[in-house]
């Protein structure tokens, strides 16, 4: 029920509204404050007695007490609702059959007989739309219209009136099945079977059958018949069940007059609906629909099902449909094909783990009654990555460390709003194969990249036709294997990236025997051939560890590609039961990551580590990786064999870089992961020695807000290059956790001192690792006058327009981050209040000898302002700042923006005065007053 208030006519149109809240079986009530109001109110309501007057809103509660009886009559129903449908839905091409028990009796007679008119009025009748056929029976079956009697609405609506109750005691509804399939189902009576057109049979009853409905009903399944039951009085819900082709369209109703009443389950399967159905004659089954015979395959599949809005409650059928259709082809028992099922839209729900049912039947009743979950957010990567977390692990039943094939179906019919290629590339280096399964808004070019590989990605235009697709996805998910027409390398062939300074090292478990060493030495020579070695960019260092560290090469070893590739020939295997990775990592920690071995850490150029290792450590990973971590190193962590996943997750920076592989060979064949981690991330890295824990680094977690960012850098020596990489690291750490893209962040960088200088515009870049590319690269430009005012003007008047990126004009809130570390040297309090007035949000963010007091009247409001006396502490910042940063809005506290001069607004004549505060305190802002 919906109670809709309002204290004046609407200024929009209703009607669509109106029309859905109906169909929906919603029940509108209204109350009209004051006497404007009661005409639109009556047009929306169910009825105009539901429709309640107060003269002013001092009144409105006394309503309460005339709402009530209307509530509970509807509730009791003592008040009967009939909701009519008027407006035509947009449905495929159907044949549609009733078929009716005669013996109801004239009351459930007639409410059948007006449930149809109602239904054939909202309906696209026609030879090229949807066909009605009828037919009733008692102890024998009596046609009342073919599919083709009539070709419009009207002929069709004045003909229902032939369906007319007729005595008898028993019904027969196998015979009155058999009956439908051998005479109406025929295309010289109508039928477009052949054409491939869904065939939909509804059955009502209000008796038990007399005799087998068992073997008829299957008749009909095996044609590809979706038969529809509905029961009431005597008729069983097991029988109906029996009847329906799935549990989920078997209704038991009270009385036949509930269907005028609470029309929309059954409307939805008739016009919604869609199955297999044969291309020979109605005598001559062609395939079954669900009892196919079983194939003989050893798999762990789990299916992540999107349960999304993108989806929807009409479409999410067809999903359902789709994956019986799998599963009732496989055999599903403890030792063959193990079935989990989870639901995702932007959190994630277990349906089912592979371990929780042991049988093909349990695992279909439990598909059986799925229902949408729902959301407006879908978040495909991150409910990849939590599959791969909770689903294919031994406790939930993946059989994987035992060679078991598992296998991922994703099915999704919406935008993916999250990373889901790189939760792609995990799965794959896990041994997982994952096949997509796409429809309606979902993006099929990025489906194809997220699939195991190309051919393993099915996209449909039009989710009805998810269902047949299990016959054609068959055979590739049973017979398929993980490392499948994939090629020896995915490397780019001779190409570089374009990729930013950074110190890599690799640390090597060189224990795990000749066989994979040799495969790392080859990943790690076909990295160097594609990054840009040397002192200004990628440098490389190796070492080796079993129970003892050694150092293979330093850094600045080997400042060309050339000479690089030809030392890694000394990566070679040694012998060893056990590895010390703790120690290892002490030891490139206070040996490597020194300037005089070629470390830029305090040049504030990114620290990456690989760890690539097949056992567990036997000394304590913990206080060495979190020692490399305050240092701001980036570890990522690689294993195999007897290495375990959580001890790897302790050793990486973040568990999405640590990485599980079946063991090091693949990662010549999909490197991806790797390659994108080792190349691409950013971190905080210190400006004092190795020795020296600055801070932590902060875990990327994007946050979904829609803003225009633009970062004001004080580049001045105010500043200077000491603290530089603290405000560099800031502002990374803000970036890490925005979500870069054209439609949602957007960001812009200008460094200022003396004058101003555009690092990059609103438009420049379209992803977040471009942005975070580019500010890595960012250096001081210095200067010892800081014009802080003409630089906000400066960023108003070049950073904030449409031609450089900025949103405002379609109402994309605009955020100013002022960052700095010296004295305002000019008019900064002028320009912050024309910055509030164009509608920018002004954040400060200073230290130093930055004035405090001014900054919190430079920000938007005071709270907006934060000031830390060492700029080492503005790292941290980012977590304080991030909340109000992506949650605030500029109008909190102060007006709206004004509209330009230009403008004209129009509206209701009225009279406005302005009473003006004339004392001493406001006589410096006025003028702007």
């Amino acid at each position: 029920m919906l109670v809709v208030m309002g204290a004046g006519p609407s200024t929009d149109d209703t009607g669509a509204g109106d029309r859905a809240l109906k169909r929906a079986s919603v029940i509108t009530f209204g109350v009209a404050i004051g006497d404007t109001a009661s005409a639109d109110l009556e047009a929306v309501a169910t009825d105009k007695s539901f429709v309640l007057s107060a003269p002013d809103f001092r009144t409105v509660a006394s309503t309460g007490d005339q709402l009530l009886p209307f509530i509970n009559g509807v509730v009791q129903r003592t008040i009967i609702v009939q909701n009519e449908f008027t407006e035509v839905l947009a449905v495929g091409p159907r044949d549609i059959i009733f078929l009716i028990d005669s013996t109801m009796g004239a009351t459930l007679i007639n409410s059948v007989r007006e449930f149809i008119k109602r239904f054939v009025n909202i309906m696209p009748i026609g030879p090229d739309g949807v066909q009605v056929g009828v037919a009733q029976f008692s102890n024998i079956p009596r046609l009342e219209m073919d599919l083709n009697s009539y070709g419009s609405r009207e002929e069709l609506t004045a003909a229902l009136g032939s369906i007319k109750p007729r005595p008898g005691q028993t019904v027969n509804i196998g015979a009155a099945l058999d009956f439908v399939r051998t005479n109406m189902l025929r295309p010289e009576k109508g039928s477009r079977i052949q054409q491939r057109v869904p065939q939909v049979l509804l059955l009502m009853t209000s008796k038990k059958s007399s005799d087998s409905v068992e073997a008829p009903a299957i008749a009909l399944q095996q044609l590809g018949v979706l038969t529809l039951a509905a029961g009431s009085k005597t008729a069983t819900e097991n029988e109906l069940q029996q009847i329906a082709f799935d549990d989920t369209v078997a209704f038991y109703l009270k009385d036949f007059r509930s269907l005028l009443h609470y029309p929309k389950a059954i409307v939805d399967a008739l016009s919604t609906i869609a199955g297999v159905v044969v291309t020979g004659g109605p005598t001559e089954p062609v395939m079954e629909i669900t009892t196919v015979q079983t194939q003989k395959v050893v798999r762990d599949i789990v299916f992540l099902v999107d349960g999304s809005n993108y989806v929807g409650s009409s479409n999410f059928p067809y999903v359902r449909a789709f994956i019986l259709n799998v599963v009732n082809q496989l055999d599903v028992r403890p030792d063959r094909v193990r079935i989990g099922l989870l639901q995702f839209a932007e959190s994630q729900n277990i349906e089912f783990h592979l371990n929780s049912y042991s049988s093909r039947q349990d695992v279909v009743n439990k598909i059986s009654q799925l229902r949408l979950t729902g959301g407006s957010v879908l978040n495909t990567g991150a409910a990849m990555n939590y599959a791969l977390a909770n689903m294919f692990q031994p406790s939930t039943g993946s059989r994987r460390k035992q060679g078991v094939q598992q296998v991922l179906v994703l099915i999704t019919g919406g935008p993916v709003q999250d990373q889901a290629k790189n939760a792609a590339d995990k799965l794959a280096l896990a041994g997982v194969l994952t096949f997509t399964v796409s429809s309606g808004q979902a993006d099929e070019a990025l489906m194809r990249t997220v699939a195991f590989v190309e051919d393993l990605a099915y996209h449909e235009t039009s989710f009805s036709n998810l269902p047949a697709l299990a016959e054609q996805i068959m055979p590739k998910l049973i017979t398929v294997v993980g490392d499948t027409d994939v090629t020896e390398t995915t490397f780019p062939v001779e190409t570089v990236l374009a990729v930013g300074p950074r110190d890599i090292i690799f640390l090597i478990d060189s224990t795990m025997g000749a066989t994979l060493i040799n495969s790392v030495r080859e990943f790690i020579k076909r990295f160097v051939n594609i990054m840009p070695i040397g002192p200004d960019g990628v440098q490389v260092g190796v070492a080796q560890f079993s129970n003892i560290p050694r150092l293979e090469m330093d850094l600045n070893s080997y400042g060309s590609r050339e000479e690089l590739t030809a030392a890694l020939g000394s990566i070679k295997p040694r012998p060893g039961q056990t590895v010390n990775i703790g120690a290892a990592l002490d030891f490139v920690r206070t040996n490597m990551l020194r300037p005089e071995k070629g470390s830029r850490i305090q040049q504030g150029v990114p620290q990456v580590l690989l760890l690539m290792t097949s056992k567990k450590s036997s000394d304590s990973v913990e206080a060495p990786a979190i020692a490399l971590q305050r240092l701001g190193v980036l570890t990522l962590a690689a294993g195999s064999k007897t290495a375990t996943e959580n001890e790897l997750r302790q050793i990486a920076f973040a568990d999405s870089v640590a990485f599980y592989l079946k063991d090091f060979r693949s990662l010549l064949r999909y490197p991806k992961a790797t390659v994108d981690a080792l190349s691409t991330l950013a971190g905080v890295v210190v400006t004092e020695g190795p020795t020296e824990p600055v801070m932590e680094i902060t875990t990327v977690q994007t946050q979904k807000v829609v803003r225009d960012i633009v970062f004001l850098v004080d580049g001045s020596n105010y500043v200077g290059s000491s603290n530089f990489s603290y405000v560099r690291a800031f502002i990374l750490n803000v970036v890490n956790q925005l979500d870069v893209r054209p439609d949602r962040v957007r960001i812009g960088l200008l460094q200022f001192a003396e004058s101003q200088n555009i690092e990059f515009h609103l438009n420049s870049y379209s992803s977040r690792q471009d942005v975070v590319n580019k500010i890595s690269q960012l250096r001081l430009t210095g200067g010892s006058v800081l014009n802080t005012g003409a630089a906000m003007n400066y960023a108003l008047a070049n950073m904030f327009q449409p031609s450089t990126g900025s949103r405002r004009k379609q109402g994309v809130q605009q955020v100013l981050v002022l960052i700095t570390g010296g004295p305002v040297q000019d008019q900064a309090k002028n320009t912050a209040d024309k910055l509030a007035l164009a509608g920018v949000l002004t954040f400060t963010v200073s230290s130093g000898q930055a004035d405090e007091a001014l900054m919190r009247t430079v920000a938007f409001v005071e709270d907006l302002a934060y000031h830390e006396t060492s700029f080492s502490n503005l790292p941290a910042l980012a977590e304080q700042i991030m909340p109000k940063l992506i949650t605030v809005v500029g109008d909190t506290d102060v007006t709206q923006t004004i509209p330009e001069e230009t403008d004209v607004v129009a509206g209701a004549e009225r009279d406005v005065a302005f009473l003006i505060d004339g004392t001493e305190n406001v006589r410096r802002d006025f003028a702007y007053i």
